[in-house]
Protein backbone atom coordinates (compact mmCIF):
# COMPACT_ATOMS: atom_id res chain seq x y z
CA UNK A 1 0.00 0.00 0.00
CA UNK A 2 1.23 3.51 -0.87
CA UNK A 3 1.75 5.11 2.54
CA UNK A 4 1.61 8.66 1.14
CA UNK A 5 -1.78 8.08 -0.50
CA UNK A 6 -3.02 6.28 2.61
CA UNK A 7 -2.03 9.28 4.72
CA UNK A 8 -3.68 11.67 2.26
CA UNK A 9 -7.00 9.84 2.16
CA UNK A 10 -6.96 9.55 5.96
CA UNK A 11 -6.62 13.32 6.21
CA UNK A 12 -9.48 13.79 3.73
CA UNK A 13 -11.72 11.56 5.85
CA UNK A 14 -10.71 13.39 9.03
CA UNK A 15 -11.50 16.77 7.46
CA UNK A 16 -14.89 15.47 6.31
CA UNK A 17 -15.69 14.28 9.84
CA UNK A 18 -14.94 17.75 11.18
CA UNK A 19 -16.94 19.31 8.34
CA UNK A 20 -20.00 17.19 9.13
CA UNK A 21 -19.95 18.33 12.76
CA UNK A 22 -19.51 21.99 11.74
CA UNK A 23 -22.29 21.72 9.14
CA UNK A 24 -24.73 20.21 11.62
CA UNK A 25 -24.00 22.82 14.30
CA UNK A 26 -24.12 25.68 11.78
CA UNK A 27 -27.52 24.59 10.42
CA UNK A 28 -29.00 24.37 13.91
CA UNK A 29 -27.62 27.78 14.93
CA UNK A 30 -28.87 29.49 11.76
CA UNK A 31 -32.33 27.97 12.05
CA UNK A 32 -33.02 28.19 15.79
CA UNK A 33 -30.85 31.08 17.03
CA UNK A 34 -30.63 33.36 13.99
CA UNK A 35 -34.12 32.30 12.83
CA UNK A 36 -33.10 32.15 9.16
CA UNK A 37 -35.51 30.63 6.70
CA UNK A 38 -33.74 27.37 5.80
CA UNK A 39 -34.94 24.13 4.23
CA UNK A 40 -34.11 22.33 7.47
CA UNK A 41 -35.37 18.80 6.52
CA UNK A 42 -33.46 18.87 3.24
CA UNK A 43 -30.25 20.12 4.84
CA UNK A 44 -30.40 17.54 7.64
CA UNK A 45 -31.09 14.81 5.08
CA UNK A 46 -27.96 15.79 3.10
CA UNK A 47 -25.86 15.81 6.29
CA UNK A 48 -27.24 12.39 7.26
CA UNK A 49 -26.45 11.00 3.80
CA UNK A 50 -22.96 12.46 4.03
CA UNK A 51 -22.49 10.86 7.46
CA UNK A 52 -23.49 7.44 6.12
CA UNK A 53 -21.07 7.85 3.21
CA UNK A 54 -18.34 8.87 5.67
CA UNK A 55 -18.85 5.79 7.85
CA UNK A 56 -18.78 3.56 4.78
CA UNK A 57 -15.56 5.21 3.53
CA UNK A 58 -13.82 4.79 6.89
CA UNK A 59 -14.86 1.14 7.06
CA UNK A 60 -13.59 0.44 3.53
CA UNK A 61 -10.26 2.18 4.22
CA UNK A 62 -9.67 0.20 7.42
CA UNK A 63 -10.51 -3.05 5.62
CA UNK A 64 -8.00 -2.23 2.87
CA UNK A 65 -5.34 -1.46 5.45
CA UNK A 66 -5.96 -4.77 7.24
CA UNK A 67 -5.77 -6.67 3.95
CA UNK A 68 -2.78 -4.62 2.77
CA UNK A 69 -4.63 -3.74 -0.43
CA UNK A 70 -3.54 -0.98 -2.76
CA UNK A 71 -4.95 2.52 -2.30
CA UNK A 72 -4.60 4.43 -5.56
CA UNK A 73 -5.03 8.08 -6.44
CA UNK A 74 -8.51 7.34 -7.82
CA UNK A 75 -9.68 6.65 -4.27
CA UNK A 76 -8.87 10.24 -3.32
CA UNK A 77 -10.50 11.49 -6.53
CA UNK A 78 -13.78 9.80 -5.65
CA UNK A 79 -13.64 11.14 -2.10
CA UNK A 80 -13.10 14.70 -3.33
CA UNK A 81 -15.88 14.37 -5.91
CA UNK A 82 -18.15 13.20 -3.09
CA UNK A 83 -17.20 16.28 -1.04
CA UNK A 84 -18.06 18.54 -3.96
CA UNK A 85 -21.38 16.73 -4.43
CA UNK A 86 -22.47 17.04 -0.79
CA UNK A 87 -21.31 20.67 -0.57
CA UNK A 88 -23.21 21.54 -3.75
CA UNK A 89 -26.42 20.04 -2.27
CA UNK A 90 -25.98 22.00 0.95
CA UNK A 91 -25.42 25.20 -1.02
CA UNK A 92 -28.39 24.51 -3.30
CA UNK A 93 -30.72 24.27 -0.26
CA UNK A 94 -29.25 27.35 1.45
CA UNK A 95 -29.05 30.11 -1.12
CA UNK A 96 -26.97 28.62 -3.92
CA UNK A 97 -24.40 31.02 -5.38
CA UNK A 98 -25.54 33.74 -2.95
CA UNK A 99 -24.31 31.68 0.02
CA UNK A 100 -21.18 33.21 1.51
CA UNK A 101 -19.66 29.72 1.98
CA UNK A 102 -19.67 28.93 -1.75
CA UNK A 103 -15.91 29.59 -1.77
CA UNK A 104 -15.48 26.33 0.19
CA UNK A 105 -15.53 24.66 -3.23
CA UNK A 106 -11.87 25.70 -3.41
CA UNK A 107 -10.91 23.25 -0.65
CA UNK A 108 -11.18 20.06 -2.76
CA UNK A 109 -9.10 21.78 -5.45
CA UNK A 110 -6.38 22.63 -2.92
CA UNK A 111 -6.29 19.06 -1.60
CA UNK A 112 -6.14 17.66 -5.13
CA UNK A 113 -3.31 20.04 -6.10
CA UNK A 114 -1.19 18.81 -3.21
CA UNK A 115 -1.89 15.08 -3.37
CA UNK A 116 -2.98 14.13 -6.92
CA UNK A 117 -1.43 14.11 -10.41
CA UNK A 118 -2.05 17.11 -12.65
CA UNK A 119 -4.74 15.42 -14.77
CA UNK A 120 -6.80 14.50 -11.70
CA UNK A 121 -6.34 17.98 -10.24
CA UNK A 122 -7.64 19.56 -13.43
CA UNK A 123 -10.63 17.21 -13.39
CA UNK A 124 -11.52 18.20 -9.81
CA UNK A 125 -11.10 21.86 -10.77
CA UNK A 126 -13.40 21.47 -13.78
CA UNK A 127 -16.08 19.76 -11.66
CA UNK A 128 -15.93 22.48 -8.97
CA UNK A 129 -16.23 25.24 -11.59
CA UNK A 130 -19.13 23.38 -13.22
CA UNK A 131 -20.92 23.10 -9.85
CA UNK A 132 -20.47 26.81 -9.15
CA UNK A 133 -21.69 27.61 -12.67
CA UNK A 134 -24.77 25.44 -12.09
CA UNK A 135 -25.52 27.31 -8.88
CA UNK A 136 -25.21 30.57 -10.81
CA UNK A 137 -27.77 29.37 -13.34
CA UNK A 138 -30.16 28.63 -10.48
CA UNK A 139 -30.23 32.29 -9.44
CA UNK A 140 -33.76 33.71 -9.84
CA UNK A 141 -34.32 36.39 -12.47
CA UNK A 142 -34.96 39.79 -10.86
CA UNK A 143 -36.66 42.39 -12.99
CA UNK A 144 -37.11 46.10 -12.53
CA UNK A 145 -34.88 47.41 -9.74
CA UNK A 146 -31.41 48.79 -10.28
CA UNK A 147 -30.32 47.25 -6.96
CA UNK A 148 -31.20 43.74 -8.11
CA UNK A 149 -29.24 44.22 -11.34
CA UNK A 150 -26.20 45.33 -9.33
CA UNK A 151 -26.47 42.29 -7.07
CA UNK A 152 -26.58 40.00 -10.07
CA UNK A 153 -23.47 41.69 -11.47
CA UNK A 154 -21.85 41.20 -8.07
CA UNK A 155 -22.62 37.46 -8.11
CA UNK A 156 -21.24 37.17 -11.64
CA UNK A 157 -18.05 38.92 -10.49
CA UNK A 158 -17.82 36.43 -7.58
CA UNK A 159 -18.12 33.58 -10.09
CA UNK A 160 -15.33 35.04 -12.24
CA UNK A 161 -13.20 35.49 -9.12
CA UNK A 162 -13.82 31.85 -8.15
CA UNK A 163 -12.85 30.58 -11.61
CA UNK A 164 -9.60 32.58 -11.56
CA UNK A 165 -8.82 31.48 -7.99
CA UNK A 166 -9.52 27.84 -8.84
CA UNK A 167 -7.24 27.90 -11.89
CA UNK A 168 -4.46 29.66 -9.97
CA UNK A 169 -4.68 27.17 -7.10
CA UNK A 170 -4.78 24.20 -9.46
CA UNK A 171 -1.71 25.34 -11.41
CA UNK A 172 0.42 27.19 -8.88
CA UNK A 173 -0.11 24.96 -5.84
CA UNK A 174 0.22 21.85 -7.99
CA UNK A 175 3.53 23.11 -9.43
CA UNK A 176 4.84 23.99 -5.97
CA UNK A 177 3.83 20.56 -4.64
CA UNK A 178 5.63 18.81 -7.53
CA UNK A 179 8.74 20.93 -6.98
CA UNK A 180 8.73 20.12 -3.27
CA UNK A 181 8.28 16.40 -4.00
CA UNK A 182 11.23 16.46 -6.43
CA UNK A 183 13.39 18.26 -3.88
CA UNK A 184 12.50 15.74 -1.18
CA UNK A 185 13.26 12.87 -3.56
CA UNK A 186 16.62 14.44 -4.46
CA UNK A 187 17.44 14.91 -0.77
CA UNK A 188 16.56 11.30 -0.04
CA UNK A 189 18.72 10.15 -2.95
CA UNK A 190 21.63 12.28 -1.71
CA UNK A 191 21.27 10.82 1.78
CA UNK A 192 21.31 7.29 0.37
CA UNK A 193 24.38 8.07 -1.74
CA UNK A 194 26.14 9.61 1.25
CA UNK A 195 25.36 6.56 3.40
CA UNK A 196 26.62 4.25 0.67
CA UNK A 197 29.78 6.34 0.28
CA UNK A 198 30.39 6.08 4.03
CA UNK A 199 29.88 2.31 3.87
CA UNK A 200 32.25 2.04 0.91
CA UNK A 201 34.83 4.11 2.77
CA UNK A 202 34.52 1.87 5.81
CA UNK A 203 34.94 -1.25 3.66
CA UNK A 204 37.90 0.35 1.87
CA UNK A 205 39.61 1.18 5.15
CA UNK A 206 39.02 -2.35 6.40
CA UNK A 207 40.43 -3.80 3.16
CA UNK A 208 43.48 -1.54 3.30
CA UNK A 209 44.12 -2.47 6.93
CA UNK A 210 43.72 -6.19 6.16
CA UNK A 211 46.12 -5.87 3.21
CA UNK A 212 48.71 -4.12 5.35
CA UNK A 213 48.41 -6.73 8.08
CA UNK A 214 48.63 -9.66 5.63
CA UNK A 215 51.73 -8.41 3.82
CA UNK A 216 54.19 -9.32 6.59
CA UNK A 217 52.91 -12.85 7.39
CA UNK A 218 52.67 -13.62 3.66
CA UNK A 219 56.29 -12.56 3.22
CA UNK A 220 57.29 -14.79 6.12
CA UNK A 221 55.33 -17.74 4.65
CA UNK A 222 57.06 -17.22 1.29
CA UNK A 223 60.48 -17.33 2.94
CA UNK A 224 59.57 -20.46 4.90
CA UNK A 225 58.27 -22.11 1.75
CA UNK A 226 61.52 -21.37 -0.08
CA UNK A 227 63.57 -22.79 2.81
CA UNK A 228 61.36 -25.89 2.92
CA UNK A 229 61.81 -26.31 -0.83
CA UNK A 230 65.59 -26.28 -0.42
CA UNK A 231 65.46 -28.76 2.49
CA UNK A 232 63.12 -31.17 0.74
CA UNK A 233 64.59 -30.87 -2.76
CA UNK A 234 65.86 -34.49 -2.59
CA UNK A 235 62.75 -35.88 -0.90
CA UNK A 236 60.46 -37.15 -3.65
CA UNK A 237 57.51 -37.38 -1.25
CA UNK A 238 57.62 -33.89 0.25
CA UNK A 239 58.98 -31.86 -2.65
CA UNK A 240 55.69 -31.79 -4.67
CA UNK A 241 53.73 -30.86 -1.56
CA UNK A 242 56.05 -27.97 -0.70
CA UNK A 243 56.01 -26.79 -4.32
CA UNK A 244 52.22 -26.89 -4.38
CA UNK A 245 52.18 -24.85 -1.15
CA UNK A 246 53.94 -22.01 -2.95
CA UNK A 247 51.12 -21.57 -5.51
CA UNK A 248 48.48 -20.03 -3.18
CA UNK A 249 51.17 -17.96 -1.46
CA UNK A 250 52.19 -16.45 -4.81
CA UNK A 251 48.55 -15.85 -5.70
CA UNK A 252 48.01 -13.95 -2.45
CA UNK A 253 51.13 -11.87 -3.07
CA UNK A 254 49.94 -11.06 -6.59
CA UNK A 255 46.57 -9.95 -5.24
CA UNK A 256 48.26 -7.70 -2.69
CA UNK A 257 50.43 -6.17 -5.41
CA UNK A 258 47.35 -5.65 -7.57
CA UNK A 259 45.63 -3.92 -4.68
CA UNK A 260 48.59 -1.55 -4.30
CA UNK A 261 48.61 -0.83 -8.04
CA UNK A 262 44.92 0.03 -8.04
CA UNK A 263 45.36 2.30 -5.06
CA UNK A 264 48.08 4.12 -6.99
CA UNK A 265 45.87 4.32 -10.08
CA UNK A 266 43.08 5.82 -8.02
CA UNK A 267 45.39 8.50 -6.65
CA UNK A 268 46.80 9.25 -10.11
CA UNK A 269 43.34 9.48 -11.68
CA UNK A 270 42.16 11.82 -8.94
CA UNK A 271 45.18 14.10 -9.20
CA UNK A 272 45.83 14.25 -12.94
CA UNK A 273 42.33 13.90 -14.45
CA UNK A 274 40.08 15.32 -11.75
CA UNK A 275 38.53 11.92 -11.09
CA UNK A 276 37.83 11.13 -14.79
CA UNK A 277 39.37 7.90 -16.06
CA UNK A 278 39.19 6.29 -19.48
CA UNK A 279 40.55 3.07 -20.95
CA UNK A 280 40.43 0.98 -24.09
CA UNK A 281 37.93 -1.82 -24.14
CA UNK A 282 40.66 -4.28 -25.13
CA UNK A 283 42.88 -3.30 -22.19
CA UNK A 284 40.01 -3.78 -19.75
CA UNK A 285 39.13 -7.14 -21.28
CA UNK A 286 42.76 -8.30 -21.16
CA UNK A 287 43.04 -7.37 -17.49
CA UNK A 288 39.80 -9.22 -16.72
CA UNK A 289 40.92 -12.35 -18.59
CA UNK A 290 44.32 -12.44 -16.90
CA UNK A 291 42.84 -12.05 -13.42
CA UNK A 292 40.14 -14.64 -14.17
CA UNK A 293 42.68 -17.20 -15.42
CA UNK A 294 44.81 -16.61 -12.33
CA UNK A 295 42.01 -16.93 -9.79
CA UNK A 296 39.81 -19.56 -11.45
CA UNK A 297 42.03 -21.91 -13.47
CA UNK A 298 39.38 -24.63 -13.47
CA UNK A 299 36.82 -22.39 -15.20
CA UNK A 300 36.70 -21.27 -18.85
CA UNK A 301 35.75 -17.70 -19.78
CA UNK A 302 34.27 -17.56 -23.29
CA UNK A 303 34.29 -14.02 -24.72
CA UNK A 304 32.05 -13.12 -27.66
CA UNK A 305 31.48 -9.98 -29.72
CA UNK A 306 34.77 -8.25 -28.87
CA UNK A 307 36.27 -8.38 -32.37
CA UNK A 308 36.60 -4.89 -33.82
CA UNK A 309 35.70 -3.20 -30.53
CA UNK A 310 38.91 -3.51 -28.53
CA UNK A 311 40.26 -0.13 -29.63
CA UNK A 312 37.16 1.76 -28.53
CA UNK A 313 37.36 3.78 -25.34
CA UNK A 314 34.91 3.72 -22.48
CA UNK A 315 34.50 5.52 -19.20
CA UNK A 316 36.34 3.56 -16.60
CA UNK A 317 37.61 3.39 -13.07
CA UNK A 318 40.72 1.78 -11.61
CA UNK A 319 38.41 -0.65 -9.80
CA UNK A 320 36.23 -1.47 -12.81
CA UNK A 321 38.11 -4.66 -13.64
CA UNK A 322 37.76 -5.73 -10.00
CA UNK A 323 34.01 -5.06 -10.27
CA UNK A 324 33.78 -7.37 -13.29
CA UNK A 325 35.89 -9.96 -11.48
CA UNK A 326 33.46 -9.90 -8.56
CA UNK A 327 30.60 -10.56 -10.97
CA UNK A 328 32.54 -13.38 -12.62
CA UNK A 329 33.36 -14.82 -9.18
CA UNK A 330 29.65 -15.08 -8.42
CA UNK A 331 29.12 -16.82 -11.77
CA UNK A 332 31.94 -19.24 -10.90
CA UNK A 333 30.29 -20.10 -7.57
CA UNK A 334 26.99 -20.75 -9.37
CA UNK A 335 28.77 -23.03 -11.87
CA UNK A 336 30.59 -24.95 -9.15
CA UNK A 337 27.31 -25.78 -7.42
CA UNK A 338 26.14 -27.65 -10.52
CA UNK A 339 29.59 -28.90 -11.69
CA UNK A 340 29.75 -26.61 -14.75
CA UNK A 341 32.95 -24.98 -16.09
CA UNK A 342 31.89 -22.45 -18.75
CA UNK A 343 31.04 -18.76 -18.35
CA UNK A 344 30.06 -16.63 -21.35
CA UNK A 345 30.74 -12.90 -21.55
CA UNK A 346 29.31 -11.00 -24.53
CA UNK A 347 29.56 -7.33 -25.44
CA UNK A 348 27.56 -5.09 -27.76
CA UNK A 349 27.98 -1.36 -28.40
CA UNK A 350 24.88 0.66 -29.21
CA UNK A 351 23.94 4.33 -28.82
CA UNK A 352 27.23 5.35 -27.19
CA UNK A 353 26.87 2.63 -24.56
CA UNK A 354 28.56 -0.72 -24.14
CA UNK A 355 26.43 -3.65 -23.00
CA UNK A 356 28.30 -6.46 -21.20
CA UNK A 357 26.41 -9.68 -20.45
CA UNK A 358 27.76 -12.40 -18.16
CA UNK A 359 25.95 -15.75 -18.26
CA UNK A 360 26.61 -18.81 -16.13
CA UNK A 361 25.16 -22.31 -16.16
CA UNK A 362 24.01 -22.37 -12.54
CA UNK A 363 20.58 -22.36 -11.00
CA UNK A 364 19.88 -18.64 -11.52
CA UNK A 365 18.87 -15.93 -9.06
CA UNK A 366 15.87 -16.35 -6.80
CA UNK A 367 13.27 -13.59 -6.44
CA UNK A 368 14.86 -12.19 -3.26
CA UNK A 369 18.22 -11.81 -4.97
CA UNK A 370 16.69 -10.17 -8.02
CA UNK A 371 14.94 -7.62 -5.83
CA UNK A 372 17.87 -6.77 -3.55
CA UNK A 373 21.25 -7.71 -4.96
CA UNK A 374 23.36 -4.79 -6.09
CA UNK A 375 21.32 -2.13 -4.29
CA UNK A 376 22.03 -3.18 -0.70
CA UNK A 377 24.29 -5.40 1.35
CA UNK A 378 22.48 -8.60 2.22
CA UNK A 379 23.43 -11.76 3.98
CA UNK A 380 24.37 -14.68 1.74
CA UNK A 381 25.95 -18.04 2.36
CA UNK A 382 27.94 -17.64 -0.87
CA UNK A 383 29.04 -14.01 -0.44
CA UNK A 384 26.82 -12.60 -3.19
CA UNK A 385 25.62 -9.50 -1.35
CA UNK A 386 28.76 -7.47 -0.63
CA UNK A 387 30.50 -8.36 -3.91
CA UNK A 388 27.57 -7.30 -6.08
CA UNK A 389 26.97 -4.21 -3.97
CA UNK A 390 30.59 -3.11 -4.40
CA UNK A 391 30.50 -3.89 -8.13
CA UNK A 392 27.28 -1.92 -8.55
CA UNK A 393 28.77 1.06 -6.72
CA UNK A 394 31.85 1.04 -8.99
CA UNK A 395 29.74 0.74 -12.15
CA UNK A 396 27.46 3.57 -11.09
CA UNK A 397 30.50 5.73 -10.36
CA UNK A 398 31.41 5.67 -14.08
CA UNK A 399 27.82 6.47 -15.09
CA UNK A 400 26.79 2.88 -15.79
CA UNK A 401 24.19 0.57 -14.39
CA UNK A 402 23.78 -3.09 -13.48
CA UNK A 403 20.81 -5.41 -13.98
CA UNK A 404 20.21 -8.98 -12.87
CA UNK A 405 18.13 -11.61 -14.58
CA UNK A 406 17.71 -15.26 -15.42
CA UNK A 407 18.07 -17.07 -18.74
CA UNK A 408 17.28 -20.62 -19.78
CA UNK A 409 20.80 -21.85 -18.89
CA UNK A 410 21.18 -20.03 -15.56
CA UNK A 411 21.70 -16.47 -14.35
CA UNK A 412 22.77 -13.41 -16.33
CA UNK A 413 24.19 -10.07 -15.25
CA UNK A 414 23.93 -7.10 -17.63
CA UNK A 415 26.35 -4.20 -17.24
CA UNK A 416 25.94 -0.96 -19.20
CA UNK A 417 28.92 1.42 -19.40
CA UNK A 418 29.05 4.70 -21.38
CA UNK A 419 31.50 4.89 -24.29
CA UNK A 420 33.83 7.81 -25.08
CA UNK A 421 33.64 9.18 -28.60
CA UNK A 422 36.30 11.21 -30.34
Amino acid sequence: MNLLLQSSISRVLLLRSLAIVVQFVAVLICHFLLELDLALPSLLSVIALESVFQLLSVWLLRRRIRRNERVGSLSIVWQLLADIFFLSLLLAFSGGATNAFVSLLLLPIMIAAVTLPVRHTMMITAVAIAVYSGLMLMLPEHQGTHHMAQMRSHFIAMWVNFVISALVVATLVSALARTLARQQKAMATNREEQMRAEQLLALGNAAAQATHQLATPLGSLALLQEELAELTAQDKGLAPVVSELGVPIKQCQQQLNLFRQRAGQLRAAQESQGGHYFCCLGDLLSEIQQAFALQFPAQRLVCNGFDGLKAQRLRSDPLLSAAFLNLLANAVRANELVQQTSIHMTIKVDNDESHWRIEDLGGGFNSEHLASLGSAVMASAHGLGVALWLSNATIERVGGRLALGNVAQGACIDVFIPMVRG
